[in-house]
């Protein structure tokens, strides 16, 4: 905590109604399932490279990059972290983030070339985006050699190394160069590191587009075919430092994939929806928010709650209402679906009447010695409870993806 931190605090005290525990222990325990499953490098270390975009899938971006920092300096064996954006990339080395970066969505070319984070690579997606990579000027820093910073009393230049990661299109169409592009590619790539323009071929990749289907066929095309496009890269560029195919669906398929690390996205953070994975695998949520309730009322039958009327009383019923909805990322679909765990036994009680935008309301009826005040788990980090991401995801027809990235980044974090 800096000192301004601490002075606003102390003028103005204050508690927030919510806060989401992330669970150090679960996450990290995680990272080590999926590494029985990952592919091994040359020296046989399992590599398996952290997910951190779109804040950390609603679980916070800076807070899961603390914990990873911690167990790489530990530990070692992370090779490099995902994100999606410049952006993030800045914002965590401006945290102080000292691990190795991979910037995985698209960035202009003149960010590439003029970017001047330290061991941040990036992500080619489109042969247009190669060529004028390989076309522009590359800027170059002065030396700072000899005991007084310079050799001469001019400058000596050295150049800055671009290191770049090439998206290979096998099959899903979304991003890559063309299998039909590799040669171009390939020139491109050569001729620029020949006529001294260092720009470094650090990984290639692709992505599975149906790793989670009972039918592997789809996926065992695009797996024969990543196989030979790796055999030709490694027949040119000898020092390819990063192969990498698989997310967290495809760590099913690693024995028939030629790879030496694979991303880690949804599954590190315990939510995967494959049952084939979970299997093998023991997973564990790393995400819980917490709340209190914020009122207890008795409504009479025939009453009814929430906007629309959607719900109507049977009977004689008592109900609370807890400060969340689908702005806090309790998704609307929920409305009269849902579950909130309330009290110290973690009591399920139904929502009732439309989620709104920062209030649910439940039915307590059957909870006994409840006052405001009480705890209320508005989504849990047990994974056979209602309230669970996956099991909140399937009420809603939905992935549990879109339920996590909708968590608000301003949520108090507290990492237990």
């Amino acid at each position: 905590m800096n000192l301004l931190t601490w002075a606003s605090r102390k003028r103005f005290p204050y508690e927030p109604l919510i806060k989401v525990e992330i669970n150090k222990n679960h996450l990290i325990h995680n990272l080590h399932e999926f590494r029985k499953l990952a592919p091994k490098d040359s020296e046989g270390h399992a590599l398996v490279a952290p997910v951190l975009k779109s804040n950390a899938y609603g679980h916070g971006m800076f807070e899961i990059a603390h914990i990873l920092q911690h167990e790489a300096n530990q530990h070692g064996s992370i090779p490099f972290c995902i994100v999606d954006s410049y952006f993030e990339a800045i914002a965590l080395r401006a945290k102080g983030f000292t691990l190795p970066l991979l910037v995985i969505g698209y960035t202009r070319p003149e960010t590439i070339r003029s970017s001047n984070l330290k061991d941040v690579s990036f992500t080619v997606t489109t042969i247009e985006t190669l060529r004028v990579i390989a076309e522009q000027k590359v800027e170059r820093w002065p030396s700072t050699e000899g005991k007084l910073g310079f050799r001469s009393p001019h400058f000596r230049f050295r150049p800055k190394i671009v290191r770049i990661h090439l998206k290979v299109d096998t099959g899903m169409h979304r991003q890559g160069i063309l299998p039909t592009e590799i040669e171009e590619a390939i020139n491109l790539i050569q001729h620029d590191s020949a006529g001294k323009r260092p720009l470094l071929l650090e990984g290639i990749c692709s992505h599975l587009c149906d790793a989670d289907n009972v039918d592997e066929s789809f996926t065992e095309g695009q797996t024969h075919l990543w196989n030979k496009i790796v055999d030709r890269f490694k027949h040119e560029f000898e020092t390819l430092k990063y192969i990498h195919l698989s997310a967290t669906d495809g760590h099913r398929f690693t024995h028939d994939i030629a790879a030496n690390v694979s991303r880690l996205g949804i599954g590190l953070y315990g939510l995967s929806e494959n049952e084939s994975l979970n299997h093998k695998l023991a997973l564990l949520p790393v995400l819980e928010m917490k709340t209190i309730i914020t009122g207890i009322k008795h409504i009479k039958e025939g009453d009814t709650v929430g906007y629309g009327n959607t719900f109507k009383a049977q009977s004689e019923t008592t109900i609370a209402t807890i400060p969340v909805g689908y702005y806090e990322g309790i998704d609307r679909r929920l409305s009269n679906i849902g579950t909130v765990l309330v009290g110290p036994h973690r009591t399920p009680c139904r929502i009732i009447g439309r989620v709104s935008m920062n209030i649910v309301i439940v039915d307590i009826s059957h909870v006994q010695d409840i006052n405001v005040g009480a705890e209320a788990i508005a989504i849990s980090g047990k994974s056979t409870d209602e309230n669970s991401i996956v099991n909140m995801a399937k009420k809603c027809g939905t992935i549990s993806y879109e339920i996590a990235v909708h968590i608000p980044a301003q949520l108090k974090k507290v990492i237990v």
